[in-house]
This record gives C-alpha cells, structure tokens and sequence, in this order.
C-alpha cells in the first residue's frame, strides 16, 4: 500500500482558496438565481427569523383585506338596494316627473288613482327588494332580517354586518296593510314611517362602510411598509451580488493558476534532483 503525503504547502493552500472560493460562486450563483438575499438558516438565522415574522403579518392583512372587500361588497350592495327603495318611496328629487309613492298621496289624484298608483309602487318596491342580491342572497329581502360575518385573519377578529327586512312580512307590513284596505292618508303615514326607517338603516349601513374603507387605507399603508420591510430582508441585490461574483471568479482564476504553477514548480524540482 502507498501512502502519499503532499509536502507542497503552496499548492495546499492555493486548493484550500479554491474550494472556498468555489463554495462562494455557488452561493452567490444561488442568491442571483432565486433573487432571495437568505435562502437558508445559516445565511442569516436572525434575518431568517425577521423575514419569516414578516411574511406572517403579510398573509395576515391579505386574509384581512379580503374579508374586508367581501363584506364592503356585500354592504355597497345592499346600500345600493336601499336606495332604489327610498327612491319609490320617495321619488328622486333631481326629476320633477318621478314623485314616488309619497308624492302620488300627496298629489290631487283621485282616491281610485291613488290606490292604483300605490299599487304600482308596491309591486316595484317588492321587486327591488327582491332583486337586491349578493351572491344569490337576498340582502334585505330576509325575513327577520340578514347577518353576515367575516374572518379578518389571525388576531385581527371579525366583522358582523346586519341588514334588516324590508319585505312587506318586515318593515313593510304597515304599508302593505294600509294599500291593501287602502286608504291614502294611512299609505302615506305608512310610507314616510318606512321611509324614515329605510333612512336610519342606510346611514348606519353608511358608517359601517365609512370605517371599513378607512380600515382598508390603513391595511393598504401597512402592507406597503411590510412588504417594502419583508424585501429589504429578503431581496438580494443584484449588482452588488454580480460584483461579489466577478471578484470570486478572479480570485478562482488566480488560485488555480497558482495550484498549476506550484504543481508544474514542484515536478521541475524532483526532476533536478535527479539530473
């Protein structure tokens, strides 16, 4: 058996360099590929540790922002719905020509006219409630009214969001009653009675939807901040890990011109001790 034992100490370290330098280009190789400054613990354990936190509170407001979305959907809607009914109730007051059914009891129509009308508005208030949808569910046609809730991700809780029952078995019983044995005073205070619950509902609605938009700002602003933070930690800069790599690539070069130097160095002096 033969043992060989390298006495060539420059060659040695001149092979040491190499490897290191090596395990370095593949190292850099891998950050420039993936993009990511820590691919691994042992890159960066704490940074590893920061980025992961991060990313966490990242799919946290994401979780949060859709919920959010759903229910200012749901609640946008459900405020639209609202509205159409105000509108038969009340007329629009930018066209003259649409009085609504206030208007029309207010109007010097006869009491057959009246009960006609009011029976027209009826129809078409009971089909805009039934019209008001959200994925195929009636919003504020829900007999005892509708509540919905949404996850808004870890720690962060829920939203509930409660629609009452317009329909003529809900809010709508009064005015339903006084078309049915109809009587144009009683539909009117039955109709400026719904009117102002339909109001009061709305503009809770309202404020509901005021803070879930301002809620949504600030989720947008905080996500901006952890996503620029997460990148900081984890984005590898591209021209400086370039630069890293043209520098190991010379210094590869030159280890192993010195390991073929020394080998070729150390071959020319066995042989001239045996000239």
């Amino acid at each position: 058996m033969t043992i060989w034992f390298s006495t060539n100490i420059p060659e040695m370290r001149a092979i040491s360099t190499f490897n290191r330098v090596s395990t370095d280009i593949s190292e850099i190789q891998h950050r420039i590929t993936t993009g990511q400054r820590i691919n691994s613990g042992k890159d960066d354990p704490g940074g590893l540790i920061i980025r992961e936190g991060l990313r966490a509170d990242i799919k946290n407001i994401n979780a949060t922002q859709a919920g959010m979305t759903q229910a200012e959907i749901l609640m946008d809607t459900a405020a639209s719905g609202m509205m159409q009914l105000l509108e038969i109730l009340r007329g629009d007051p930018s066209d003259p020509n649409k009085n609504g059914l206030i208007g029309a009891m207010n109007s010097s129509l006869t009491e057959a006219q009246k009960e006609e009308a009011a029976n027209d508005y009826l129809a078409l208030y009971d089909a805009a409630v039934a019209t008001t949808l959200y994925n195929g569910e009636k919003l504020i046609g829900t007999g005892g009214g509708l509540t919905k809730t949404y996850q808004l991700g870890d720690g962060v809780g829920e939203l509930e969001v409660q629609l009452s029952d317009f329909t003529k078995s809900g809010m709508g019983s009064s005015l339903e009653a006084a078309v049915a044995t109809f009587d144009s005073q009683g539909v009117l205070a039955a109709a400026i009675e719904l009117q102002e619950a339909i109001s009061k509902a709305a503009g809770a609605l309202g404020m509901k939807q005021q803070v879930a938009a301002q809620n949504q700002t600030l989720l947008d602003s905080r996500l901006t901040s952890v996503t620029a933070a997460e990148g900081r930690i984890s984005n590898a800069d591209i021209a400086v890990e370039s630069s890293r790599m043209a520098r190991a690539e010379l210094l590869a070069q030159n280890a192993m011109s010195s390991i073929m130097y020394t080998r070729s160095y150390a071959a020319f002096a066995v042989s001239s001790l045996f000239r």
